[in-house]
């Protein structure tokens, strides 16, 4: 009985119109991205030769003014900007070389000294520069993400493309999307498929109000179901992106280096501010990391609906309340705020909605609370789960059946 309810669950969700026309946009958005944004697009990496060159002549332009005036010794207040124009030209005109001969291992290395990269596009996430109060600190903790990231590509072992520099790899591109906000679409896909699992059957009250089966044992079975079509959904889409996406731009490799940001080790501090400190992990622990996680949070979005769904009795009230709940913290986020009503973020679930930046160590860094960790966010995120169980269970005493079915148009 119970296995033919949820095989019969499962492919009435397979066949609701409403999760069919959200799959065929979420497959368009992947197939638009990696055939047509992703190949042409720019990232804070891509290197313009062209524009190097020029730059180049001009700097031999001005470095030539230099000698012709006598201008090339040491002074007081400049230092020595004829020595420092004259080896940034010679450290850019190799990466050109080395760029045009395709040899990245040594372009990657002439690069991390650092004279062609922008600070500025490398720092466009909104949380980043939101009332940055050190920006200072922003521009040098990309520095040294950039370099552990670029010395990660050496270290790793493999023959380095200019795809992998730019992160346009199959599993570079994933793995950015993690990272970033971008990520909350894995949960909002849970909260879109389970805004309706309860819902949608109110039109069939009478068959339903029959069956002979317990009416939290019900939503248990259709929270279960929903569960599993979500888990199997995502990795039906990222599947088909790493498909995609590797055929365009190469698969990458497991080895390399994402960058995290770590606490100071240090017991010291420098007038009540603690310095950072970066590491790197490889590809391969961040997505099992990531995997530790994602399952936690859709369940707890698909138990908060089954809640929600009991009060409202509305999938769209519940779709809406939900997403609102998904991005509260955009409401009162502030890279200076580290306790809301007397009660520190750390301990509030939604501060780790953001799993990518958790488990990068970005989290803490952009609000400087060192407790804001992975260990944490899992078992805040537990705790929260059991707290919803308790409520579900209540609400769907207080909510029966009957009650919910009876009152359907």
């Amino acid at each position: 009985m119970l296995k033919s309810m949820m095989i019969h669950e499962f492919k009435m969700t397979l066949r609701n119109k409403k999760n069919i026309l959200f799959l065929i946009a979420l497959v368009s958005l992947i197939l638009s991205y990696a055939l047509i944004v992703l190949p042409s697009q720019e990232t804070p990496d891509s290197f313009d030769v062209e524009e190097m060159k020029s730059e180049l002549k001009n700097l031999e332009a001005v470095t030539q003014g230099m000698e012709s005036r006598g201008g090339t010794g040491f002074g007081q207040m400049t230092g020595t900007p004829y020595a420092s124009k004259r080896y940034a030209l010679k450290v850019q005109s190799r990466m050109v070389n080395a760029f045009e001969d395709k040899d990245f291992d040594r372009f990657i290395q002439l690069r991390m000294k650092g004279f062609d990269y922008d600070f500025q596009s490398a720092s466009r996430d909104w949380m980043l520069i939101a009332n940055a109060p050190y920006p200072g600190l922003d521009a040098n903790r990309d520095t040294n993400l950039k370099n552990l990231r670029y010395q990660g590509y050496l270290d790793a072992n493999i023959p380095v493309t200019y795809e992998m520099i730019e992160q346009k790899t199959a599993l570079q591109t994933v793995t950015n999307f993690l990272l970033g906000t971008s990520a909350f679409i894995v949960l909002f896909c849970a909260i879109y498929f389970s805004s309706d699992m309860l819902s949608k059957d109110r039109q069939h009250r009478t068959l339903l109000q029959g069956m002979p089966i317990g009416w939290y044992r019900l939503i248990n079975v259709k929270s279960g179901v929903i569960f599993g079509y979500t888990l199997f959904i995502l990795f039906g889409l990222l599947l088909l992106a790493l498909i995609i996406i590797s055929i365009q731009s190469g698969f990458g490799s497991l080895k390399l280096s994402v960058p995290i940001t770590l606490p100071s080790s240090q017991p010291d501090d420098y007038f009540g501010y603690r310095f950072s400190e970066y590491d790197t992990i490889s590809i391969a622990k961040f997505l099992l990391l990531a995997l530790g996680m994602i399952p936690i949070l859709v369940y707890l979005f698909i138990r908060l609906n089954a809640i929600l769904s009991l009060i409202f009795k509305n999938s769209w009230i519940v779709l809406m309340v939900s997403s609102v709940i998904l991005f509260s913290e955009r409401i009162y986020y502030s890279r200076t705020l580290t306790d809301l009503f007397g009660i520190e973020i750390s301990n509030l679930p939604q501060t780790y909605f953001d799993f990518g930046r958790v488990i990068s160590g970005e989290k803490f860094y952009l609000v400087h609370l060192e407790s804001i960790t992975y260990e944490k966010g899992i078992l805040v995120l537990l705790c929260t789960i059991l707290v919803l169980e308790i409520c579900l269970f209540v609400v769907s005493r207080i909510v029966s059946k009957r009650r919910f079915y009876r009152k359907a148009a």
